[in-house]
């Protein structure tokens, strides 16, 4: 075993030389330095003969961090096992990683060498993710506490939203049945009659946009679950193009209903699985776009078209979007030319479409003409 550590020791040390990291070898009894390759020679001098703890730590005495005892047997003899560890040195402030062994050398002696491979820019990386990290663990605290308060500030908005919108409901009934006492039971001319006819389609506009804007606030954040029954887009459309006819923004423009590009026939219906509170907005607000957008004289149509899995719902009207905001005109806040809009409108639909498994998209390919293309899936729509 002697002699095979003897062999194993001048072939090592054959090549120690061309090995491009510290190597220095020690006499297990004496710490004497008795071997240093070139790359240890050029950092620390010609050091053969001095101790081990001097010359590589700049020790007075042997360190602490001293592998020998667990590479040598109770005899002083090579054990075969192989120390490997990671060490700063305080004499050069580099790190490294140390590979030591006993074996025995040509003259006899039961040496330990030492590999050490320089690894700062290593720990000074390590050192680094672990200040990132430590960073990130911060942060995410802070994350964690805005969070919980943003939380609270949302259940406190919805809470003074659903006490608003009990406030509202008394005076908008009011509204809504005062209408009918006058046509009932008063003798009002055609003109008058018409007006509050229109008074009190405003009052259910009003009402159903109060119950809409508590839905649109949870789909904002996530938390709207639908809960379908069939929604009849013929029926809505028709309805829809008949209310916003006598409203004032309709005045010089056509606006009318189709299905499939042309008339809507007497029965038709075309049913998809939905919430007429989120449609019904919806089609209002692409349809209210659409007028504002027409010129004087305009045409603006709801085409209901239908297809093997989903139902367009396609408002076309003449006029252009701005260039400067097709590519984000479905976002929050996005208008131009408006002096009352509030960039809500298609917003709004887009949340909608999205609520309901759908799309929407604009098409401005056709000069002088606009297109919004709401698509539903048709599944689970009642026959």
């Amino acid at each position: 075993m002697q002699s095979a550590s003897m062999l194993e020791s001048a072939l090592l040390k054959t090549h120690f030389d061309v090995i491009p990291f510290g190597i220095y070898v020690v006499d297990v009894a004496t710490y004497e330095v008795v071997f240093l390759n070139r790359h240890s020679r050029e950092n620390l001098g010609p050091a053969e003969g001095g101790k081990c703890y001097k010359v590589v730590y700049d020790n007075d005495a042997p360190c602490l961090h001293c592998r020998i005892p667990e590479l040598i047997t109770a005899a002083g003899l090579p054990n075969g096992r192989t120390a490997v560890y990671d060490l700063y040195n305080e004499r050069d402030e580099r790190w490294a990683q140390i590979q030591e062994k006993a074996m025995g050398w040509p003259d006899g002696r039961v040496v330990k060498y030492a590999i050490a491979v320089d690894i700062s820019e290593l720990k000074e990386t390590q050192n680094r993710l672990a200040e990132a990290h430590a960073e990130l663990a911060i942060r995410n605290k802070e994350l964690a506490g805005q969070n919980t308060m943003l939380r609270q500030n949302m259940d406190l908005r919805e809470h003074v939203d659903r006490i608003a919108r009990h406030d509202l409901k008394a005076p908008l009934s009011a509204l809504i049945g005062l209408p009918q006492v006058l046509l009932e039971n008063y003798d009002l001319p055609p003109e008058a009659a018409h007006i509050v006819s229109l008074m009190e389609q405003a009052a259910h506009s009003m009402l159903d946009m109060l119950n809409q804007s508590l839905v649109l606030y949870r789909l904002e954040i996530g938390e709207f679950v639908l809960s379908p029954r069939p929604v009849d887009l013929v029926d809505l459309a028709v309805r829809t193009c008949s209310r916003l006819s006598s409203m004032p923004m309709a005045r010089g423009r056509k606006l009318h209903a189709a299905l499939a590009g042309g008339p809507v026939p007497a029965g038709a219906r075309v049913e998809v699985p939905g919430d007429d509170l989120l449609l019904g907005p919806m089609l209002q607000n692409l349809v209210v776009n659409g007028l504002e957008a027409s010129p004087e004289g305009g045409d603006v149509e709801v085409d209901v078209v239908v297809g093997e899995e989903n139902v367009a719902l396609v408002v076309r009207n003449q006029g252009e979007v701005p260039a400067a905001i097709r590519d984000h005109m479905f976002d929050k806040y996005v208008t131009m030319g408006k002096r009352s809009g509030t960039g809500l409108g298609a917003y709004s639909a887009a949340l909608a479409a999205k609520a309901h498994g759908g799309t929407i998209e604009l098409d401005a390919d056709v000069p002088g003409r606009t297109a919004v293309i709401v698509t539903l899936p048709r599944s689970g729509a009642a026959s």
